[in-house]
């Protein structure tokens, strides 16, 4: 795919505002279990990866993060159709493409998510693709109002691949 140069720096735009809205609570913290390995045949990336949470595969990298939603903007939300409420987490998912040009670097998939809570109750997350400019990535939210701790279970297969990329953390959001 060539985009236009102006169009490329409006993609790039759009979502380093979008990385920077979903990252910029300074009270959030999230922290990793390290004692759990990621499931499949992923490995765990260097843990400052600018999204947070990173396992990459041969030919794929799957990047996470959850944020709170009263971060994003009145403009992103209601494009997103996502609720800015202080009880509502949102988890971000991009998968790139290993090795390919940043104009074609992520990639769709059949994706999935679920989060399990320390009681073992396990509930899916709705992950809605966000296209722009022939990028993509995947948005979901999570209701935080009874609790804080959460282990996300995440699967991706990228179009054109029957194989699920897993990646699997624990978040533990203090807000």
């Amino acid at each position: 795919m060539n985009l236009h140069p102006k169009s490329r720096f409006g993609f790039f735009t759009t979502v380093l505002s979008m990385i920077v809205a979903l990252s910029a609570c300074d009270k959030l913290q999230q922290t990793v279990d390290s004692a759990k390995e990621p499931v499949n045949t992923g490995e765990p990336a260097e843990v400052d990866q600018p999204l947070g949470h990173v396992v990459e595969f041969n030919d794929f990298t799957l990047r996470a993060n959850v944020s709170r939603a009263s971060v994003l903007n009145d403009a992103m939300a209601q494009k997103y159709d996502i609720a800015v409420r202080p009880d509502l987490a949102v988890l971000n998912l991009v998968i790139l493409k290993n090795n390919a040009k940043p104009a074609e670097a992520t990639v769709q998939a059949q994706v999935s998510a679920k989060h399990e809570n320390l009681l073992g109750h396990t509930e899916d997350i709705t992950m809605k693709p966000i296209e722009t400019d022939g990028y993509i990535s995947y948005v979901g939210t999570l209701d935080t109002s009874s609790q804080r701790v959460f282990q996300l279970i995440i699967s991706a297969v990228p179009e054109g691949t029957e194989q699920p990329l897993q990646m699997t953390f624990d978040v533990q959001l203090d807000w």
